[in-house]
């Protein structure tokens, strides 16, 4: 896939953390530490991309989110996005989406009026297929 996508937590319309561990947990064996905010996933020969982490600057063991780089079509890569997704305040969007992703329709509380005014009103989706089908739909 040729675009980005991005993961971010709010909390109350403010930036919020997600532990860093829970993202490396979603990844597992699959993911290399670059350096501390620039990590690669790599399933195969034909499926990796790279991580860009916003780090916590008060907090080194959270991040206040992600974006992934052209990312592969690996499911391993989706079942991770969608379990951090289920994981908290967490939202997806990517460039073209016809509105962002969210796991339950509660984040949208905790999501900056500004950001569902450009964006629009965020889709619940429950599963990695059914962020790839939002994915695949824009």
């Amino acid at each position: 896939m040729s675009f980005d996508v991005y993961l971010q937590s709010f909390h109350n319309g403010e930036l919020a953390g997600i532990p860093r561990q829970r993202v490396r947990d979603a990844f597992g064996t699959h993911l290399t530490e670059i350096g501390p905010d620039d990590w690669q996933l790599r399933y195969d020969d034909a499926n990796s991309c790279d991580l860009d982490l916003m780090g916590d600057d008060t907090d080194a063991a959270m991040v206040l989110g992600f974006t992934v780089y052209r990312p592969c079509s690996d499911q391993r890569l989706w079942d991770g996005l969608a379990s951090i997704l289920a994981s908290g305040d967490v939202v997806l969007y990517f460039p073209g989406g016809r509105a962002p992703l969210v796991a339950r329709s509660t984040v949208t509380d905790h999501l900056p009026a500004s950001m569902v005014e450009a964006l629009g009103q965020p889709v619940v989706v429950a599963s990695d297929r059914e962020i790839q089908r939002e994915i695949h739909a824009a």
